[in-house]
């Protein structure tokens, strides 16, 4: 009996040591697989490549002008292509000035522009131009009624060589003539302090005064060489009536000479 537990028993401890030896452990992830001759696989080729080195490029400055903008220096990479220093945009510097010639770039800008009288059918007439202040001079006028009240002024000068005044008495109403043609004293000073005596007419019915044509070369020299040119208008018939103002003359030159003729 004895003998037959101790094979049994026996018996019992082989089954549990082949159950045991069946049971094989996986192993880690990062321990290295072995090679046939026992020695460690190298890893993977993980390729050649080394890290790039750039070839810069300086992108230059665009210097802003009056009207575009402009871009400060920049870096680029030649090979690759990527940019290393991005350029910044540099605002526009504006012109210096609304009214005359910028000093910067040279583009004049006046306050004279060219129109045409219109026909009939109040349709423009090509060859009959006239230019004229846009916007209006400023000033004052008297007369027996009132004092240094506010005028505006238009100042034109047409395809017939002639200069006139379009008076409007407190900035609205447009000065006219009912009566029989009145001759005004016109003076005109220009910045040098230089007075000029000249005569003018508020014809009959007339909504304009008319510079006498034997002064009007000298009022155009004054327009074309000077910034401002102011004038004095007095009525003949009613010595209390007068008008004082000063006529911007930014882009009377070169209006003037669009329509001279062709040497």
């Amino acid at each position: 009996m004895k003998r037959f537990l101790a094979l049994l028993l026996a018996a019992l401890m082989l089954l549990t040591l082949a159950a045991c030896g069946s049971e094989t452990e996986a192993p880690a992830a990062d321990t290295p697989a072995e090679d046939a001759s026992g020695t460690d696989a190298p890893a993977e080729d993980a390729g050649t490549e080394t890290e790039h080195v750039h070839t810069e490029e300086t992108m230059p400055a665009v210097e802003p002008t009056c009207t575009e903008t402009g871009l400060t220096e920049g870096v680029r990479c030649t090979e690759c292509g990527e940019i290393l220093v991005p350029q910044e945009t540099v605002a526009a510097l504006g012109h210096t000035t609304d009214s005359g010639t910028c000093e910067r770039c040279g583009q004049t800008f006046g306050v004279w522009e060219t129109a045409h009288y219109v026909d009939e059918f109040d349709q423009p007439m090509e060859d009959a131009w006239y230019f004229i202040n846009n916007p209006y001079a400023v000033g004052t006028f008297s007369n027996s009624a009132t004092t240094n009240s506010d005028l505006a002024v238009y100042m034109t000068y047409d395809y017939q060589g002639r200069i006139a005044f379009i008076l409007y008495e407190y900035g609205r109403s447009q000065a006219k003539n009912v009566w029989d043609t009145d001759t005004y004293r016109v003076v005109m000073r220009t910045p040098d302090g230089t007075d000029s005596e000249m005569q003018g007419y508020f014809y009959e019915n007339g909504d304009r005064l008319v510079l006498d044509d034997d002064y009007v070369d000298d009022v155009i020299a004054a327009m074309t060489s000077q910034e401002e040119v102011s004038f004095y208008l007095q009525s003949g018939r009613f010595e209390t009536t007068s008008y004082l103002f000063t006529v911007d003359t930014a882009g009377f030159a070169e209006e003037y000479a669009a329509v001279q003729p062709a040497a």
